[in-house]
């Protein structure tokens, strides 16, 4: 097997098949197609009908289904060694997923696949073919599959959210007054390209009363002395994501901007330190919001956290609803946000849960200090 990692995960496939009574596992979409089967395939994000199809069952090795075009780099960078490819426009992917379905002899199974990633065509077709299985949603299998990181996730991780630090970190440093929302957007996204990136995945930034939106789009409007700017920026790594959020005062902070920055800086501080194994999700976030009451903060936010991977918001979700114990090694992005006397401010780091408390990935100082942009 090519990558160490994927023995284990393909163990937690079959465990997790096992538990749910189901027969064969089909990962569609690009997150669990990538978590699976360690192949990185940019088009199929792009191109929606060039589907990649990994089958996985309890007992038999898994089949890769890919487009023809597709099968050199699959071949190189998966594990899996029964690849099977169709030729688009001209044979169906799904036709192919049926006829390995009956090769194995499930046309009566018990089946998990991503419905929500498929097209009503799609699924329309895959059911008219095999009519006497039963097809079962298996989205909380994958989020449960990958919820708890191994030791090269967290590797990547790791080095991706340093390098989304260091990029708008950077680029506040030499950001001046006049400079324009795009101005600073382009240089982060320069900056992030720069320490390693792959690509881009999503680029926020808004100054003056645009840093109360979230995930605002940058525009021509310059930054004013005395307003705050927000930036939340991610990359893709290695098919995996970062995600970090910033914010800074322009030429100059007024005590109120100061107070207000050292609150949520101080929150986002005690939230982390409460961040143990075995506390519950929901804990965490009501701790948040009680910090929030305690500091004369207005608390609004359905959730203050959330897992992260090849997807953006992965388990757990630090909601007032998740009443899911934290384990070892789940990732979390901690981000506090908040409205205040017609400002936003935003902080976001990413954390590990470890046998000692949370571990801060992006290895940030942490400071309560606003940083200033000159």
């Amino acid at each position: 097997m090519k990558n160490k990692f994927m023995e284990k995960r393909r163990r937690k496939f079959s465990e997790l098949m096992i538990k749910n009574k189901m027969d064969a596992l089909v990962a569609i979409s690009p997150e669990n197609v990538l978590y699976s089967t360690d192949a990185y395939i940019m088009t199929q994000k792009l191109i929606r009908d060039r589907l990649e199809i990994a089958l996985f069952l309890p007992n038999r090795e898994p089949i890769f289904i890919v487009c023809g075009i597709e099968e050199s780099l699959v071949r190189k960078e998966t594990w899996i060694e029964d690849i099977r490819s169709y030729i688009e426009f001209k044979e169906s992917p799904i036709q192919f997923l049926v006829n390995a379905l009956l090769e194995i002899g499930l046309e009566k199974g018990k089946i998990g696949i991503e419905t929500h990633c498929l097209s009503a065509y799609h699924y329309d077709k895959l059911i008219r073919n095999l009519p006497n299985a039963e097809f079962v949603d298996c989205r909380e299998v994958f989020k449960e599959a990958r919820m708890i990181k191994d030791a090269g996730e967290i590797q990547i991780l790791a080095k991706a959210a340093k390098a989304t630090r260091k990029a708008v970190e950077a680029a506040f440093l030499i950001a001046r007054p006049g400079d324009t929302e795009t101005d600073v957007a382009n240089q982060i996204k320069i900056n992030l390209m720069g320490q390693g990136a792959d690509e881009v995945s999503f680029a926020t930034l808004g100054t003056g009363e645009k840093s109360m939106i979230i995930n605002p789009t940058p525009s021509s409007i310059p930054l004013k002395p005395g307003d705050i700017v927000t930036a939340d920026y991610g990359g893709l790594f290695s098919g995996y994501l970062s995600d970090l959020a910033r914010s800074a005062a322009v030429s100059r902070a007024s005590s109120v901007q100061s107070d207000t920055y050292k609150k949520l800086a101080i929150i986002q501080k005690n939230v982390i330190e409460s961040i143990k194994v075995g506390t519950r999700c929901c804990d965490v976030f009501n701790k948040c919001k009680r910090l929030y009451e305690k500091e004369d903060l207005i608390f609004d936010m359905p959730h203050i956290g959330h897992g992260l991977g090849v997807g953006l918001h992965e388990e757990p979700e630090i909601n007032p609803l998740n009443k899911r114990t934290l384990q070892e090694n789940m990732i979390l992005n901690i981000e506090p946000f908040v409205i205040h006397n017609g400002s936003g401010y935003h902080i976001e780091d990413l954390v590990q849960v470890t046998a000692n408390g949370a571990k801060v990935l992006t290895e940030s100082s942490m400071s309560d200090k606003i940083p200033i942009i000159n």
